[in-house]
């Protein structure tokens, strides 16, 4: 009896040190993780945090680039626990991919009408540079963060930008090809090759916000912030680009 009794308290004494020793090991991955530790669930405060981290991610990754970007420096500014930047987005890759859907999220949708009233050649012309270069006006981190990241890892957000598009049905990039190719069958357009057409045409759509300083410096001539600039770059553009699309 007296041995059963040793065997029940040794028992129950190793159970109880096996549990104190998963305690200690949960204990040192917390203090190895940062103290980072999920919440199960979102505190009652928390509806804006998303949007707040979010646009903090944006001006993280427009500055520092991807790779560079801080979570802590992401918390700070958005003013959250850090924490809830992984109960949120889990990682730091979902958070910026987040960022890119909101970039797209904006613009998508007006391609996807422009397209759909665009019959002719003149139509696209006129249609896609209010939308491109309205937005690069008013959301230039969105410029910057993509520029940055096609600098340094080119293919990969290349890779990443497609996915994204292709999310979209139909998808825009895809659908604009389509009316490229048709039309330059149809001897409407100068150059009939799709390919040479997107590379005449997206720079002067999407980097104006970013040549235009350096031309402010070198003309020695401030007009970024005149309140008809906008609307003379969006005339010039379509202008440029009937000239040299158009035969």
């Amino acid at each position: 009896m007296t041995n059963i009794i040793l065997i029940v308290i040794l028992t129950i004494w190793l159970n109880q040190l096996v549990k104190f020793s998963g305690q200690e090991m949960n204990k040192k991955e917390i203090i190895m993780k940062k103290n980072i530790i999920l919440p199960s669930s979102p505190p009652a405060s928390s509806p804006s945090s998303p949007q707040r981290i979010l646009h903090a991610a944006l001006k993280e990754f427009a500055i520092h680039g991807r790779e560079g970007a801080r979570m802590a420096r992401i918390a700070m500014q958005a003013k959250v626990n850090k924490a809830l930047l992984f109960y949120y987005f889990s990682s730091k890759e979902n958070l910026f991919q987040e960022v890119m859907r909101q970039a797209l999220s904006i613009v998508v949708p007006q391609l996807q009408q422009a397209l759909s009233k665009a019959q002719k050649p003149k139509d696209l012309l006129e249609l896609l540079p209010p939308i491109y270069t309205q937005f690069t006006f008013q959301h230039p981190d969105y410029i910057r963060m993509i520029l940055l990241e096609l600098v340094r890892e080119p293919q990969v957000m290349a890779q990443m930008m497609a996915e994204a598009f292709n999310s979209y049905q139909p998808s825009p990039p895809l659908e604009i090809k389509k009316k490229l190719k048709k039309w330059g069958t149809q001897g409407l357009l100068k150059e009939s090759d799709p390919v040479q057409l997107a590379l005449n045409f997206l720079p002067p759509l999407l980097f104006t916000p970013i040549i235009a300083p350096v031309v402010e410096a070198l003309f020695q001539e401030k007009f970024i912030d005149s309140s008809q600039f906008l609307q003379q770059r969006i005339a010039s553009l379509i202008k440029f680009l009937k000239h040299g699309a158009l035969p």
